[in-house]
């Protein structure tokens, strides 16, 4: 999904997130304002779940981020 978010992420921040999804490969999160991202690195994690995490890169076109273990 993309879209308009209000909250300008760049990479090196630290926010807090709620997990969606956990995949094999990593952990669908939604961070600030709803933006959908990509963190790995977390063990444990379960859906609904809030966590901090380090944002790593933005991609404000495609409206995503990624990230890691904060």
């Amino acid at each position: 999904m993309t879209g308009q978010h209000n909250t300008a992420l760049a990479a090196g921040d630290v926010v807090t997130a709620t997990v969606a999804k956990v995949l094999p490969f990593g952990v669908l999160i939604e961070g600030p304002d709803g933006m959908p991202g990509l963190a790995t690195g977390l063990r444990g994690a379960a859906e609904g779940q809030r966590l901090t995490v380090r944002v790593d890169d933005v991609d404000a076109a495609k409206g995503r981020f990624s990230a890691s273990a904060g």
